[in-house]
């Protein structure tokens, strides 16, 4: 790696620490919220695995708005140093501007130095020989460790992998602490606090980067069109958006359906979508929820949506429904008295999965305003993907597509498109491929028979680590080690029956072989 360069006179150069997780995610949320609040950034150095990052921006004031809305990264430092040694270290510390430091340093200001390690525990006896080397600094204030006003951090970095941890770091960097990120909201948001929760309600930190990713902001309207128990919502109301959806499940818009926690027997009257508002103060933010087919809507056809985020079915955990039916009406007799009964539900049918993000997207392109965003989960088959399986439109324009690894053979990508410009007449939604729904439902549960070297054969094609990512660091020598098994194909089969046939037996297996996978 290159020695950054010299600092420009009209910038400063800020040391991102991030979380270790998540790490496809962590470059486009930064992109996202820069562009939201008009942050220029340049970046200096943003590798694709360690967890740092850094880039020059004008002002400690655009650090902090930049940190405002960040989950992805813990603390935000001014960089005073870095480098490979503790010799380029301090050669690097006594290169910065003594005008930028000293006013951190002065008489009127108390100080603390905080050594930290990744992946590597240090003995005090080392920390402090290490706070002792920065003696040359021009300390003036006195010693605070508790509430100093000025915290600096000196960080080593050792890499990434537990047993093989280099004799030295592999990167040391020196920063004036400046803000952190937000993510206290993951724990103050967590599903295991929420009021009401399914067997499918989106995760709070993710939650939250799908809000960064569409750039909510306060003010703006966001739909969710496969709304669930909200969760996507509540995260998009706590940045200020004003949150609204629908669904097809009338069970779990009302809170009717099984309770997913384990101690719980039955679902409480407390519990609905307008609680888990309530619950964070955000009743303000909420404007209702409907039943609605997504298949159907009924909306008016103009654009007054700011941003689109949800997470469409999969026919994994949740039924892939509209309404329809397979079997006509006997005659028009029967037509008009279903339609005039107060009290018929209309049958169901199987939504294929293309059909599914057809509608989303064409919904999109009429709803959306121009430079309105779309934020959606794509369930792939990884041995599968391609890009051009992505669902596009004429008016929408990619922006991020992230994945995040489930398995070692299934993953979803986080897709993020932008309106460019109002449709013209006949212009509609492209799915390219059209039995996604039977390839990708199929194919899943079909890895629940794969023999111990089969399943083998597909870590070493799609190597996963800890994070939960597509990605083996500095373990690219293992790929080659062994024989690959390529798994046989899915069986074909009519899509208008993909969810018929399917035993709790089936079902079960999978979600145990599952548990036992991420956990080796």
């Amino acid at each position: 790696m290159t020695a950054p360069g010299p600092l420009r006179q009209s910038a400063k150069r800020y040391l991102l620490w991030c979380a270790n997780e998540h790490i496809e995610f962590r470059i486009p949320e930064i992109k996202a919220i820069s562009s939201m609040f008009n942050i220029p950034l340049t970046w200096i150095d943003k590798p694709k695995e360690d967890p740092y990052l850094v880039v020059e921006m004008r002002n400690e004031g655009d650090a902090r708005r930049l940190m405002s809305r960040c989950m992805l990264v813990r603390s935000c430092f001014e960089l005073w140093g870095q480098g490979n040694t503790e010799e380029e270290l301090h050669s690097s510390i006594r290169s910065f501007p003594l005008d930028l430091m000293k006013p951190h340093l002065a008489p009127e200001k108390t100080f603390r130095v905080r050594v930290e390690s990744f992946n590597k525990t240090l003995k005090n006896a080392e920390k402090l020989k290490k706070i002792e080397s920065l003696s040359y600094l021009p300390f003036e204030g006195k010693v605070d460790l508790k509430h100093a006003t000025t915290c600096l951090h000196l960080v080593e970095y050792y890499g990434l992998h537990p047993n093989e941890i280099h004799r030295g770091p592999y990167k040391l960097f020196l920063g004036r602490w400046v803000v952190d990120g937000q993510r206290e909201l993951i724990s103050k948001f967590s599903l295991k606090n929420r009021t009401y929760i399914g067997s499918t309600s989106m995760d709070a930190q993710l939650s939250f980067i799908m809000a960064n990713f569409a750039q909510v902001q306060p003010g703006s309207t966001i739909v969710d069109p496969f709304v669930g128990t909200g969760s996507v919502l509540v995260a998009a109301a706590q940045f200020g958006g004003h949150a609204w959806g629908w669904d097809i499940d009338y069970l779990t818009l009302h809170a009717r359906t099984k309770p997913t926690r384990h101690s719980q027997k039955e679902r409480t009257a407390e519990e609905s979508i307008l609680s888990n508002f309530e619950q964070y103060g955000l009743k303000h933010k909420y404007l209702d929820v409907v039943v609605m087919d997504n298949a159907r809507p009924f909306w008016r056809e103009v654009p007054y949506v700011d941003a689109i985020i949800t997470d469409p079915p999969y026919g994994i955990r949740e039924a892939m429904e509209r309404v329809g039916s397979v079997k006509g009406p006997k005659n028009a007799e029967d037509t008009i008295k279903q339609q005039s009964s107060s009290h018929h539900f209309p049958s169901k049918m199987n939504y294929n999965l293309s059909d599914v993000y057809c509608d989303l997207i064409n919904f999109a392109a009429r709803h959306l305003v121009v430079g309105g965003r779309l934020v959606f989960w794509l369930p792939v088959f990884r041995e599968d993907y391609d890009e051009s399986h992505i669902p596009s439109h004429p008016c929408l324009r990619i922006v991020f597509n992230c994945e995040q690894v489930l398995t070692v053979h299934a993953s979803r990508r986080l897709i993020t498109l932008v309106k460019t410009r109002h449709p013209e007449e006949g212009e509609v939604a492209k799915c390219q491929v059209t039995d996604l729904n039977a390839k990708f439902r199929d194919k899943f549960f079909q890895t629940a028979s794969l023999t111990k070297e089969e399943r083998a054969s597909l870590k070493s094609m799609f190597p996963r680590d800890k994070r939960g990512q597509g990605l083996a660091y500095r373990l690219g020598e293992h790929k080659n080690k062994t024989k690959v098994i390529k798994m046989e194909a899915a069986s074909e089969c009519n899509t208008g029956n993909v969810t018929e046939g399917r035993n709790l037996g089936t079902a079960s297996t999978l979600r145990d072989e599952q548990i036992n996978e991420n956990n080796d």
